[in-house]
């Protein structure tokens, strides 16, 4: 067994059985996991970020808010859409609350804010579309049934490590190496 994370604290925790050729692969299991990330797995820190996040960016309409990353299986599902990413919530001075997913090594980020019409605008800056790829793996996630948890599994291959929805065949997402 082994535990699934990253910065947005999506977690699972997943049984492999490893084969003769070495390709591990299993689904997850039921209920929630909340071991303590080790030290050189940790995010690095978030300093001097309001500069980078003060730049240009595009603003649209967000499909999806900030809900999805209080809720455990969304939570999941959107980890594995940015992988790379950190979560960053912010009040403003005498304003709403923004969350932030901030990608330092791409210098990509996203901002919810709220609309002021119970939705959000996303504001996403650099290469990477944080924003859009968390909505879109929602959006996966969705039109398969917002399925559990143990719905999900993972192959691991010397080339690859790949969380799957309901068989290797089905959609996926690379972790990183």
């Amino acid at each position: 067994m082994t535990t699934v994370s990253g910065w947005l604290y999506g977690s699972g925790l997943v049984r492999l059985t490893v084969g003769d050729d070495g390709r591990a692969e299993g689904r997850f299991l039921p209920g929630t996991v909340s071991f303590m990330i080790a030290r050189p797995q940790a995010a690095p820190p978030l300093s001097g970020v309001s500069d980078f996040l003060a730049q240009a960016a595009e603003e649209r309409p967000a499909r999806v808010g900030p809900e999805v990353l209080n809720d455990w299986t969304p939570q999941f599902v959107a980890q594995l859409a940015v992988p790379g990413a950190q979560y960053l919530g912010m009040a403003t001075d005498g304003g709403p609350m923004l969350d932030h997913l901030i990608d330092l090594p791409s210098q990509s980020f996203a901002t919810l804010v709220p609309d002021g019409k119970d939705g959000y605008l996303v504001r996403q800056s650099g290469p990477l579309r944080l924003w859009d790829a968390v909505e879109d793996a929602i959006d996966t996630w969705k039109a398969a049934g917002a399925p559990p948890q143990t719905e999900f599994g993972l192959t691991i291959t010397p080339d690859r490590q790949r969380v799957w929805l309901d068989s290797p065949e089905g959609p996926s997402w690379d972790l990183p190496s």
